[in-house]
């Protein structure tokens, strides 16, 4: 199960299916995967590593076999970042820089269950809908609204 919590400065956080990890992120631009039996973090991601510079993280998700999150940042960014090494894996592009990355989903296409990487789908203040590939860290389509100025993204069976 992976859980959400806002807080006040940090805005979100998600523990991995396992549930032995925690994942922080806040305005700041900072990520941190944490051992909940220690106060030393597992990694920790911030805008001082240009790659991983967002102006802020507003969104992120954790894929269905929890080894890698998806962030998005409001500047338009979304970075991957593996989960057992704290590296950045990929930096997906389809975003119009300037808009806010406000949703990340993970989704099943097959129906048959998920197993390596995943498909993610990311929304953003631009009106678009834009779903990943994370087996290759491409852009599979792009879905435009009309109406850019709010997004949320649901699945359900």
């Amino acid at each position: 199960m992976v859980g959400v919590l806002l807080l006040s400065r940090s805005i979100c956080a998600l523990i991995p299916r396992s549930g032995k990890r925690i994942i922080t992120a806040d305005q700041e631009g900072y990520l941190i995967f944490w051992d909940p039996r220690s106060s030393v973090p597992v990694f920790k991601l911030g805008p001082e590593d240009a790659r991983f510079s967002l102006d802020g993280i507003t969104s992120l998700a954790v894929n269905p076999s929890s080894t890698l999150v998806v962030v998005g940042g409001a500047g338009g960014g979304v970075r991957v970042v593996s989960l057992s090494k704290g590296e950045i894996v990929s930096t997906l592009g389809g975003h119009t820089e300037g808009e806010s990355i406000e949703a990340i989903a993970f989704i099943d296409l097959t129906g048959a269950g998920t197993s390596g990487p995943g498909i993610a789908v990311t929304g953003a203040t631009d009106g678009k809908a834009c779903i990943w590939d994370l087996s290759t860290m491409r852009l599979r389509a792009t879905l435009q609204h009309e109406v850019w100025n709010t997004f949320s993204i649901l699945f359900g069976k």
